[in-house]
């Protein structure tokens, strides 16, 4: 095909080709940055993302522990507020929970008095999320 001929980037349904559906040529290369770029793509989000939730993890904990309503006897509950981020192939979960066997009583009991995991989330989550749509607005890629 001459440079400057119309590339048909769908099939016959109207669906995107997949990059083996085109053939090589000297304007097209299979091989190029592009292809290269969007290959790496969804692996270098997830790794971007992963960052970015490991970082407020800490951030979650931090804030947990220095706001918790209850007046310390052991330690233990404030020790033992922690976050955990969990990804698989499809998606990322960032937990934020006690470690106390009595951590629920903390969270439920006399009214939520105590309760700091959804306050901490009340308050932060939407940081994380402003965090996120600003990361997925602003991504970049560069092949090495």
């Amino acid at each position: 095909m001459p440079f400057g001929d119309k590339v048909n980037f769908r099939d016959e349904r109207g669906r995107f080709r997949k990059a083996k559906q085109f053939e090589k040529n000297e304007f097209w290369q299979l091989d190029g940055t592009l292809f290269k770029g969007l290959a790496n793509f969804e692996f270098k989000t997830g790794d971007g993302v992963a960052e970015a939730m490991k970082k407020f993890a800490d951030k979650l904990v931090t804030y947990a522990r220095n706001n918790a309503p209850w007046e310390d006897r052991t330690g233990d509950a404030r020790a033992g507020l922690v976050a955990d981020v969990v990804a698989d192939d499809k998606e990322m979960t960032l937990t934020l929970k006690h470690t106390v066997d009595y951590g629920v009583w903390l969270e439920i009991r006399w009214g939520g008095r105590y309760a700091i995991i959804i306050p901490t989330v009340e308050q932060l989550g939407p940081e994380i999320y402003n965090e996120m749509r600003g990361m997925c607005g602003e991504i970049i890629y560069y092949v090495d």
